[in-house]
């Protein structure tokens, strides 16, 4: 099995993305990151799912955690709506939020290669070069193809 048998294509997000969408799009998919595009549209680094939830979440809040007890479901709707003018180009520009560079395997890469190279890069997601548009590899998918194999093999034994 190669990169290309794996690969899918994931919704990516740039600068101007709101944070809103970019939540949005994490809770639709089950996502743990998002790839950040250039403006060409070229994958560039990921940013953790938990980073996308801290610009919905005041500083202030983030800053000292016991407000964010005494918030009831009307204040925090009031609290939600700050996020509305918060953008993916904050998180980017933010000296505490570490992205992640972005890996890369051939389309021709084997399952082996690509867990051994996820593993060491402590990767979640993989670009797929020569697959033409963004295509990726997720985590998932590659421990999903993983254990078809340790499937087969057993029922064969």
């Amino acid at each position: 099995m190669h990169a290309s048998d794996i690969q899918t294509a994931l919704p990516v997000v740039d600068r101007t993305t709101p944070a809103v969408e970019a939540a949005r799009l994490i809770a639709r998919d089950h996502l743990a990151g998002l790839v950040v595009v250039d403006a060409a549209g070229r994958p560039l680094v990921v940013i953790s799912s938990a980073d996308v939830l801290g610009l919905l979440v005041p500083g202030y809040v983030l800053q000292d955690m016991t407000l964010a007890g005494v918030f009831d479901d009307a204040g925090a709707e009031e609290m939600w709506a700050q996020a509305e003018s918060r953008t993916i180009g904050e998180l980017l520009d933010d000296e505490d939020v570490r992205t992640r560079e972005l890996l890369h395997v051939d389309a021709d890469s084997t399952l082996i290669e690509i867990a051994a190279l996820m593993v060491d890069a402590h990767a979640q997601v993989a670009a797929v070069r020569g697959s033409g548009e963004a295509r990726f590899v997720t985590l998932p998918t590659v421990m999903d193809a993983i254990l078809t194999g340790f499937d087969e093999a057993g029922a064969r034994s």
